[in-house]
């Protein structure tokens, strides 16, 4: 094979083609490792497309600095922008690394200087592909106003529940989680989460976290909340989901939740990266498989297979 090697959606499924980069204006960061997340899956479902996928990355620059992979490429200049709120940039929307330019399940990436976030030097780069995530559970975190001494329940153990779960507890807030296969259970606990399965302990929460972004966990979020409580919604919700009485009656707000941006002038990728570095567990208790690149069709088999029951799948050039 000539040229780069890159994961793209094709119209035999996923697979491992020579891809063409642009480098004009951009920096070239080498791979280290990229996550599947759910949003690959369904990208992946639509069908062809000439865009390589990888939104989790991260890797070397040439001068072997290791850098995280933002993928948003906002505008920094319109008014969103200007407040720290990247992540409603109407520019960024249409231009983000994975989704709807060249991303990071590659051997090499070509991003814009400012997307090239430097890592610490002590973070193992095999998993500073969750840098991404943890941005994503942050911003869900913030945007919900999570603080200490607050009653939080998280629905949902993916990467992103996970994740939430890890980062809150660094903040010092104990969190309940919500959650029904083994793995997933046993992760959480791992990450210093109470298990609540019992409807009677499983309301009155403060806040809760919907990291599923279903129908099922959306009305289960709302139960949950107490009168006046709020529900941070990070999971994407790619279908329609309806509300009843309840949420009218106990007057609770919904929090939406997109990307990340800056908290109080602090960057949630940067913050991200603090949150990887206090919480060396988290990698183990996530990752639970890794693929070579070249293995890309098998990985995204084995991140959409409920039976394999993966909770993070990571590729490796």
């Amino acid at each position: 094979m000539t040229g780069v090697r890159g994961v793209r959606s094709t119209a035999d499924g996923i697979r491992v083609v020579a891809t063409e980069p642009d480098p004009a204006g951009k920096v070239r960061v080498t791979v280290t490792s990229s996550g599947i997340c759910g949003s690959d899956l369904h990208l992946a479902s639509f069908g062809p497309s000439n865009v390589t996928l990888g939104h989790e990355c991260c890797g070397t620059l040439d001068d072997g600095t290791p850098v995280a992979v933002l993928p948003p490429v906002s505008c920094g200049s319109c008014d969103r922008c200007l407040e720290g709120n990247e992540q409603q940039c109407v520019a960024a929307l249409g231009a983000m690394y994975g989704v709807t330019l060249d991303g990071g399940m590659a051997d090499e990436v070509w991003v814009d200087p400012r997307n090239a976030i430097p890592l610490e030097p002590e973070l193992l780069l095999d998993h500073a592909n969750l840098v991404e995530p943890l941005a994503v559970a942050l911003h869900g975190i913030h945007r919900s106003g999570v603080a200490a001494g607050m009653r939080v329940l998280v629905i949902g153990a993916g990467p992103i529940g996970l994740c939430a779960i890890a980062a809150a507890g660094t903040m010092g807030v104990d969190v309940d989680l919500e959650a029904h296969r083994a793995r997933r259970i046993e992760a959480g606990e791992r990450l210093g989460a109470r298990i609540r399965t019992h409807p009677v302990i499983r309301s009155g929460y403060d806040v809760v976290l919907d990291a599923a972004g279903t129908q099922s966990s959306i009305t289960a979020s709302i139960d949950a909340a107490r009168p006046g409580g709020t529900v941070g919604m990070l999971g994407n919700f790619w279908d329609p989901v309806t509300v009843g009485l309840g949420f009218q009656m106990k007057e609770v707000t919904l929090v939406p939740a997109f990307t990340y941006g800056h908290h109080h002038g602090v960057s949630e990728l940067a913050d991200a990266i603090r949150v990887l570095g206090e919480v060396p567990d988290l990698p183990e208790a996530i990752v639970t498989h890794h693929f070579s690149l070249d293995d890309a069709p098998e990985a995204f088999r084995t991140a959409g297979d409920r039976d394999a029951d993966a909770i993070k799948v990571v590729l490796h050039p």
